[in-house]
C-alpha cells in the first residue's frame, strides 16, 4: 500500500473528466490535478461504431492524453474502492491512499439491459467504452457474424448500423417506437434517416417489441429474436443499444444526493448538495432541461465536455462567466453522404412542452455557385417561441457543413438568441467554404415573414 497526496482527484477519464483536468490545470495551475480511471487506453466514446466499419480497429480510436499532460495534470490507472468524504481520502482497490481537497466524480454510465429473456446468451452484447472489451469484440465476435439484430433505433443503433452493414454482415434495426431516432428528430428527418439505410441494405423493423432472445441449436448462442406479433428473426448476434444510466453506485457509499432521475444532483458549478469541495460531472451527473428545467437524459460528449470545464473553472472559487444554464440537446451524425443534425427542441417537443411555435424553413445547396464541386443540399427548419421570437432548436439535412451549422443553432439557443437578432446576423461567404446565404438566416427569414404577413397582412392593390 502506498499514501499519496494530490490537490485535486478526478475519478474517472472519459469527456468530462478529462476536460475537466485540463481545464481545472489551466485555471489553478498552482495545484495537482490527478485523474483516475480504471483503463490504460481510453477511446473516444464518439468515434466507437466507427471502430467496426470505417476506422477499421480499436486502435484508430484512441482518446489522447496529451493535452492533460501538458496541462500540467496527471493519470493514474487505478480504481477507487471507497470514499470518505469527512477526511477527504479515496482508498483504491489495491489498497493505495489518495488525500485530496477537491473531489470530482466522473464515473459515467452504464448501459441499460431490458428485462427480457435471453440477454445472457453468447452472440448477444452492448457497447462499453472500454478498449480491451471493444477490441475482442473487433477481432473475435465481429468477423463471425453473418446477420446482426440491433435492439435500438437511437444514434448508436443507427451508426453502428450502417458501419457493420459495410463488412457484409446482413443487420437488422428493431425499434420500438414507429420511427427510427423518433426520439431526438421531427418524423421528416427521420423518414430520411430511414430512406438512407434501407437503400445500403439495413433492414428496419419499426414499431416492434422484442420479447425474448432465443437461444439456436446448441442451447448457448443467441438464434432468434421474438417480436411481437411477428414470425422470430434468424440471427447470430444482438446488439443491445436501447440506452445508458447514470454510475452512481460510489456517490450512493458515499451519501450523496441523487436525483428522481438517476444522477448525482449538482448545482450550476457542478457542486454536490452534501460537499461543495465534491463535484460531480459528465453523465453520473443529475442534467435538467436548458428551457424547462425538467429532467433531461441526454448523454452525450460534448455535454459532458461542456460539464467539465465548468466545474474545472470553479474548483477554488465560483466564476460566474460560466456556470451551467441547463443541457441543449446537440446531435449530428452521417451515413454515406447525408448528415443529419439537431440542436434544441423539435417541433414535437416544443408542442409537447406547451410552446406556441414558429417555425421557418430553407433549402439552398451549401457552396455557391451551386456548380461547384461536392455541393450538397441543405434543408435547415428553426423553430423559435412564437410570442417571444428566441430561438427553441433547428434541425437540418446536409452534407459536411452540417455538424457545424448545428453547432451555430447550439450557441444561438444558448445566447437566447432572437430571430431579429438571427435575421440580421453577419456571416463570411466564400464559394468554395459556404452557401451564399446562411441556411440559419435563411430559415430564420422564412419564419418572420410568416410571423409578420399575420401581423401585417397585405391589402390587394394598397401598397404598405
Amino acid at each position: 500500500m502506498t499514501e499519496s497526496t494530490t490537490d485535486i482527484l478526478i475519478v474517472g477519464g472519459g469527456p468530462a473528466g478529462m476536460m475537466t483536468g485540463i481545464t481545472a490545470a489551466q485555471f489553478s495551475p498552482h495545484k495537482k490535478v490527478l485523474v483516475l480511471r480504471p483503463e490504460t487506453d481510453a477511446v473516444i466514446p464518439c468515434g466507437i461504431p466507427y471502430i467496426f466499419g470505417t476506422l477499421g480497429g480499436t486502435e484508430e480510436d484512441m482518446a489522447g492524453r496529451a493535452p492533460l499532460l501538458a496541462a500540467g495534470g496527471r493519470i493514474q490507472i487505478g480504481k477507487v474502492a471507497s470514499i470518505d468524504r469527512n477526511a477527504h481520502t479515496a482508498t483504491l482497490e489495491n489498497g493505495d491512499l489518495i488525500h485530496w481537497e477537491r473531489l470530482v466524480l466522473a464515473t459515467g454510465a452504464e448501459n441499460f439491459i431490458p428485462p427480457i429473456p435471453g440477454t445472457e446468451l453468447e452472440g448477444v452484447f452492448s457497447i462499453h467504452k472500454d478498449y480491451d472489451y471493444l477490441d475482442k469484440l473487433f477481432s473475435t465476435l465481429i468477423p463471425q457474424i453473418k446477420k446482426l439484430a440491433i435492439i435500438g433505433g437511437g444514434f448508436i443503433g443507427v451508426e453502428f448500423a450502417d458501419e457493420t452493414r459495410k463488412r457484409g454482415i446482413e443487420v437488422h434495426i428493431v425499434e420500438m417506437l414507429p420511427h427510427l431516432m423518433q426520439a431526438a428528430f421531427d418524423l421528416d428527418a427521420c423518414k430520411a434517416v430511414e430512406k438512407q439505410l434501407s437503400e445500403h441494405g439495413v433492414h428496419i423493423h419499426t414499431g416492434c417489441k422484442v420479447e425474448a432472445l432465443v437461444a439456436g441449436a446448441d442451447g448457448k448462442r443467441v438464434g432468434q429474436v421474438q417480436i411481437a406479433g411477428q414470425e422470430a428473426l434468424e440471427v447470430d448476434a444482438v446488439l443491445i443499444a436501447i440506452g445508458t444510466r447514470p454510475q452512481v453506485d460510489l456517490a450512493k457509499a458515499m451519501g450523496l444526493t441523487l436525483s428522481r432521475s438517476g444522477g448525482i444532483w449538482v448545482d450550476a458549478f457542478q457542486r454536490t448538495r452534501e460537499d461543495p469541495h465534491i463535484f460531480a460531472v459528465g453523465d453520473c451527473a443529475h442534467k435538467q432541461d436548458f428551457f424547462t428545467r425538467k429532467a433531461n437524459h441526454a448523454m452525450i460528449a460534448s455535454q459532458a465536455a461542456a460539464e467539465g470545464r465548468i466545474a474545472g473553472m470553479n474548483l477554488y472559487g465560483l466564476r460566474q462567466l460560466r456556470t451551467n444554464a441547463g443541457s441543449v440537446s446537440v446531435y449530428a451524425s452521417e451515413i454515406d453522404g447525408l448528415a443529419f443534425g439537431v440542436a434544441g427542441l423539435t417541433e414535437h417537443q416544443a408542442e409537447q412542452e406547451g410552446f406556441p411555435i414558429l417555425s421557418g424553413e430553407a433549402r439552398l445547396p451549401d457552396h455557391h455557385p451551386a456548380s461547384m464541386p461536392n455541393t450538397t443540399e441543405i434543408f435547415c427548419r428553426i423553430i423559435f417561441a412564437a410570442d417571444s421570437l428566441q430561438i427553441l432548436g433547428g434541425q437540418v439535412l446536409g452534407g459536411a457543413t452540417t455538424g457545424e451549422l448545428v453547432n451555430t443553432i447550439g450557441l444561438a439557443i444558448q445566447m437566447h438568441a432572437t430571430a431579429p437578432d438571427l435575421v440580421s446576423m453577419q456571416f463570411g461567404s466564400q464559394p468554395r467554404l459556404t452557401p451564399s446565404l446562411h441556411p440559419l438566416v435563411a430559415a430564420t427569414g422564412d419564419a418572420l415573414q410568416r410571423h409578420y404577413a399575420l401581423l401585417h397582412p397585405c391589402v390587394e392593390d394598397q401598397p404598405l
